[in-house]
């Protein structure tokens, strides 16, 4: 007896769907009903979903240009980046804006040459670069805190990182972004 009310329930269902799609339909080719589809690709993208992983330094810079100006400006007057540079143009190479940010405080706290720690963390050699810089080992891309270590072995180099990461987060949480 089970079954039979499980089988009726089911075709009772199905007859149901059936003729609501199909007065959907009839009512779809009239021109006088215009309904909104129910789905609208442009504004449910299902592929937003997907989390492809944070944006590049530079890609996040150039979609927020307010996050840009104003993070330009405070790292400028806090003295971290100098007056003549713009904070797009020195992140160009790096994959991740908080690291182009800790790297720049590195290099002011600890008086390591940006370009060469620049070309240390993130693998590509800057145009102009000193002589005296060591580039990474194998073009590779390293750590923030081996950098620090190769150009300041004396340093504290994980500690320095972690302090200086802490702070570009602040930073940038502070210019909005």
């Amino acid at each position: 007896m089970r079954g039979y009310s499980i089988v009726l329930s089911s075709a009772v269902l199905c007859f149901l769907l059936g003729s609501f799609s199909a007065t959907a339909q009839d009512a779809k080719d009239t021109p006088d009903a215009q309904s909104p589809r129910w789905y609208n690709p442009k504004r449910y993208n299902p592929l937003k979903l997907i989390n492809r992983g944070p944006k590049s330094a530079n890609d996040q810079l150039a979609s927020n240009g307010d996050l840009e100006a104003k993070l330009t400006h405070q790292l400028q007057v806090q003295g971290i980046l100098p007056r003549d540079k713009n904070l797009q143009d020195v992140c160009s190479s790096f994959k991740y804006l908080d690291e182009c940010v800790a790297s720049l405080r590195v290099s002011r706290t600890l008086l390591i040459d940006f370009s060469c720690l620049k070309w240390d963390v993130t693998g590509v050699k800057p145009k102009p670069v000193s002589d005296s810089c060591a580039g990474p080992a194998g073009g590779k891309a390293m750590a923030l805190h081996r950098a620090i270590d190769l150009l300041k072995p004396d340093s504290d180099a994980r500690e320095e990182a972690r302090n200086a990461l802490r702070r570009a987060h602040d930073d940038i949480k502070d210019a909005g972004g």
